[in-house]
């Protein structure tokens, strides 16, 4: 049985496992600095990190942005270990459902086996894929933007929505006017 505990800016312990599988499993134009993530979860209350684990064992976990109208899934990892072992699937569908709300996420560009193979997994759980096109913003000046698509889930058709999804993400997210 998986479980999600909320992880707070003080959690050490948490937060070193989190780091390692984040920095493991994102390339740097992927994400941000370490230590800005903690100042997000320190400091803004838009920004949230749940710690995914197997009993006591931490396995993974989701970065996300619960905002009124709909969750952006920022980052969502499974430690190298534990992959395969269905974790990632049982944890998703309990955060979506905890949630209760649509979920946006970002996926690469459907260009080789290994992407195809992640957009399946979302696609399992009831994610759409949208085929316009989507340009991540770097996370720094050090970094590149990424050319990506956006997935939904839930009541949000990101047709009619999509400039106005991609401005909030934009602009909240990674503070671009």
């Amino acid at each position: 049985m998986i479980r999600i505990t909320p992880v707070n800016p003080h959690d050490v312990q948490a937060l070193d496992f989190i780091e390692r599988v984040y920095t493991e499993s994102f390339p740097m134009d992927e994400r941000r600095d370490f230590d800005e993530v903690v100042r997000l979860l320190r400091e803004n209350d838009d920004f949230a990190i749940v710690l995914l684990c197997d009993e006591k064992n931490p396995v993974g976990f989701i970065s996300y942005w619960p905002w009124s109208d709909f969750t952006y899934l920022e980052h969502f990892a499974i430690d190298s270990r534990c992959r395969g072992a269905g974790y990632g699937a049982t944890a998703m569908t309990e955060l979506l459902k905890q949630t209760g709300k649509p979920a946006v996420l970002e996926v690469e560009k459907p260009d080789d086996e290994l992407s195809q193979r992640r957009i399946r997994f979302y696609q399992r759980l009831g994610f759409v894929l949208s085929p316009r096109p989507y340009t991540q913003p770097p996370y720094s000046p050090d970094r590149h933007p990424l050319e990506l698509r956006l997935m939904s889930y839930g009541e949000i058709d990101l047709d009619p929505t999509f400039d106005l999804v991609v401005t909030r993400i934009h602009n909240r997210v990674y503070g671009v006017e």
